[in-house]
């Protein structure tokens, strides 16, 4: 009789024992989130400040653009960026025939949480609101020359004007916008990878070493490869070789319709392409 109390007792001892190690461990557990959720609150609070905090800027005018830019950008870079884009203005304009607009306005980003807060815009380094207004990060994903980072954006905005240009006077913004969404990628991005001058030697594009060239819907697909940003350079000059430049601005005018500018199917106007580049470039 004894020893069953005696094993009950034990029992229990050890019972109460095991409770209080969970008791301690459970409360060593609470202080370590009440620790985490203090740090993450605290976290969270100073990024929210900064987040809503305005950002400094700097201002910077010249004949044809107005630069806005954060402060810890250095003012010598955005000089040089400024003679950059004057000196490619009147080129392009004349490159697409059209007259780029008057005063166009530059934001550039220090830090890129800055440019997607601004535009929204979470998967490029630049864009264009319309044909005077433009955003760009100063350090932009895979190309290391800001310089040309602004001119590929100017010429988005050229590009736009054309189109706009050739609507009929009043522009309907509604049916405008509704036209301009089937305008083709391969065709928006090789205008402005062209006129930045953002070549590529095909000599270091293995899929072309191996004749493998991309066809007009890989060309359109950003998030595939983005190809249209390595081989937009030789495609427009493909095509203002093959077609003039006439017939560049009318392909234009036509979004991008190859049949009714060229007379040439998608796939046989890639396969001109690429024999234009295998003969001039992959000997």
């Amino acid at each position: 009789m004894y020893g069953l109390i005696n094993r009950y007792c034990h029992a229990f001892t050890n019972a109460e024992t095991l409770a209080v190690i969970l008791s301690k461990t459970f409360h060593r557990q609470m202080k370590k989130f009440k620790r985490f959720f203090l740090i993450l609150a605290i976290l969270t609070l100073t990024l929210s400040i900064i987040y809503f905090i305005p950002e400094n800027k700097k201002e910077i005018k010249t004949h044809h653009f107005t630069f806005l830019f954060s402060s810890s950008i250095d003012t010598a870079t955005i000089i040089e960026l400024a003679n950059v884009l004057e000196n490619n203005y009147s080129r392009i304009g004349a490159d697409l025939k059209t007259q780029p607009s008057d005063n166009i306005e530059t934001n550039i980003y220090a830090q890129r949480w800055r440019y997607i807060k601004a535009t929204g815009n979470w998967s490029a380094s630049g864009n264009i609101e319309g044909i005077s207004k433009l955003h760009f990060v100063e350090q932009a994903w895979g190309e290391s020359d800001s310089k040309k980072v602004a001119v590929h954006e100017f010429a988005h905005t050229v590009t736009l004007k054309l189109l706009l240009d050739n609507e009929t006077q009043p522009v309907d913004s509604k049916s405008f916008d509704k036209k301009f969404s089937t305008f083709p990628t391969w065709l928006w991005e090789a205008i402005s990878v062209y006129e930045a001058k953002q070549f590529v030697d095909p000599k270091t594009l293995s899929y072309l070493n191996n004749g493998q060239y991309p066809s007009i819907s890989e060309l359109n697909n950003r998030l595939k490869g983005g190809k249209i940003y390595s081989c937009g350079y030789t495609i427009i000059e493909y095509i203002l070789a093959k077609y003039g430049q006439d017939n560049f601005i009318k392909l234009i005018k036509n979004y991008g319709d190859l049949h009714s500018t060229f007379n040439v199917t998608d796939d046989q106007f890639c396969e001109d392409w690429y024999q234009f580049v295998k003969g001039k470039y992959l000997k």
